[in-house]
This record gives C-alpha cells, structure tokens and sequence, in this order.
C-alpha cells in the first residue's frame, strides 16, 4: 500500500531519497529528472533565508512511500518558490498525476501559479500536466552526455602564468568564494555569512575538493571554476558551478577548467558525465566540448491568465 508524508529527518528520508536518485539513474540513465548532485545541493545548500528554516524541509517535501517505508516518489521545492520537481520510480510512473493532484491542491493556495520543468522522455508527466491545465512555456534548458571513456582528451590551453588547481591542493576557500560572488551575482565582495554557507554546501556527499578546479591567475585569483560532482556506484558525474570572473571572460578559460575536469574524472573511475545550460552562453560553451547525447528540459506553468 503506498502511503505519503512529509519530509521527516527521523525517517532518514535524505539518505533514502539519495538511494532513490541512485537507482533512478541506474534503470533510466539519461533519463533522469535529478542527479544525487542536486539533491545534495538542495539540502546542503541554504542559498536563502527561507531553507535556513528548520521547518523547510518538512514544509517543502513530501514523500509516497511502499510498506517498508521507502519512497516510490515524491515532490520537493528547491527553494520553497513556486517552482516543483516531481519524482517517480521505475514502474511507478502512473503516481505522476497522483503527486500532481496533490500539489496543486496543498501546495497550489501558496501561489498565483506553480511551475515545473520536465524533459522530453517524461511521457507520463507530460500527460498528466496537459491534462491538469499547465501550459508550456517553450525551452527551458539542455542537458549533454559526454562519454569520458569514449572521448579523446584535449589539451588544456592557457596563457603564460595561469594555472589550474584543485582545491584540495590550493585550498583558498575565500578566493573561490569571491569567484562565485562575482562570478554569479556581480558582486567584488565576499562575506562570513557568505562562506559559511559555501562551507556548508561542501557537505554534499557528492562534493569531492579533488575535483573542484580553478582557474588562477598569475597573481593568485581565482578567475574560472567547475566542479565534478561524483556518484561513482553509477560511475558518472555531473558538471556544476561553472563561471569565470567578469574581467576573464571570453578568453577560453572556462572550457579550459571543464577540459581538465573531464580528464580527472575519466581518471577517477568516472565513465560519464552531465552539464545542463539554461543560456545560450552556456548552451554554446558546452557545445564545444564534443557531447554525444542530448535531453530538452520544458518549462510548464499552471495558473496563468490569458
């Protein structure tokens, strides 16, 4: 008999939702809808006041789960927004609209609208929020497959000077975070608060410093970042925070630090890799890097008004 709850720590429910993504992965491979990366980050990383909350989690994720009380599927909001994943094991596809139905009617009074992104495989999820009333917004992102095995590895350029660490070997935390401060929001300052939080993000169980790369510039600046989050039950990975500083860019710094990722990945054990772009930017940096398969993410949105 499946049955459903809230998120609760006493269950265990992030160790079991993690197993979850991992056999996910393992029947569906491109498939999937998340990776045990975002996952980690969702609850690891407390990007706003919001999932500072000791009730977030509780509030933003609830679970159906068999008789032995392991999840089947379950709705989460990364950010406790407007913006819903839904989840579904293998043979259970059909509780899709089941899980919907229930979002909108517990979840839907918080907001004007609800929003979730879907790719193109989710035949069943698609079905189910055509029929419930949400609209396609178009394209939302892509997610590429590299084939690390199969891939022959280039040589990373840089200009004289610069460098690549990783940052278990460089370690300067409160460079990389000024990185990411301008990097992603334009800002030339990093605060405590601020890597507090980054600190606490690494406690990702996918996070590994071995495969977190920077770019550095002959004066010791952290200019170009991405790390290689590892699930290596799956041998695969997924490519995440990618950025480069705004007075670095378009120099091939970026496709440098990803270049060299690949190649310690491949080296690690690692037999595939992921990177999702949302923007053409990006969308035409991760081009360049020879993909082999592609996933197209939709945007759908209910509530809207004509």
């Amino acid at each position: 008999m499946i049955q459903h709850r809230p998120f609760d720590e006493d269950h265990n429910d992030f160790e079991k939702m993690w197993r979850f993504l991992q056999q996910d992965y393992a029947q569906k491979q491109d498939r999937f809808v998340w990776l045990v990366s975002r996952l980690g980050d969702w609850r690891y990383g407390l990007w706003n006041e919001a999932k500072q909350h000791p009730a977030f989690f509780r509030d933003n994720a609830q679970l159906w789960v068999d008789n032995s009380d392991q999840p089947v599927g379950f709705v989460l909001s990364e950010n406790g927004d407007n913006i819903l994943f839904i989840f579904t094991a293998q043979g259970y596809e059909r509780l899709y609209a089941e899980i919907l139905d229930w979002t909108l009617q517990l979840w839907g009074p918080r907001f004007a609208t609800l929003k979730t992104e879907v790719h193109e495989f989710q035949e069943e999820a698609l079905s189910a929020l055509e029929r419930k009333g949400f609209r396609s917004l178009g394209l939302e992102a892509t997610t590429r497959l590299y084939n690390l095995r199969a891939k022959e590895m280039e040589p990373v350029a840089l200009a004289p000077g610069f460098r690549i660490e990783n940052m278990a070997d460089n370690g300067d935390y409160r460079a990389k975070g000024l990185l990411y401060m301008n990097g992603f929001g334009g800002k030339d300052q990093v605060t405590e608060h601020d890597l507090a939080l980054f600190e606490n993000s690494r406690k990702n169980l996918a996070y590994d410093p071995r495969l977190d790369f920077s770019v550095i510039a002959p004066d010791g600046v952290h200019v170009a970042t991405c790390v290689g989050f590892v699930d290596p039950a799956n041998k695969m990975a997924e490519v995440e925070k990618v950025c480069t500083h705004s007075q670095y860019r378009r120099r091939g710094l970026g496709e440098a630090v990803i270049r060299e990722c690949f190649c310690q990945l491949r080296q690690c054990g690692i037999d595939t890799a992921y990177i999702t772009g949302y923007s053409g930017e990006a969308n035409g940096l991760y081009e360049k890097l020879g993909p082999r398969k592609y996933k197209q993410w939709f945007h759908y949105e209910f509530g809207l008004h004509d």
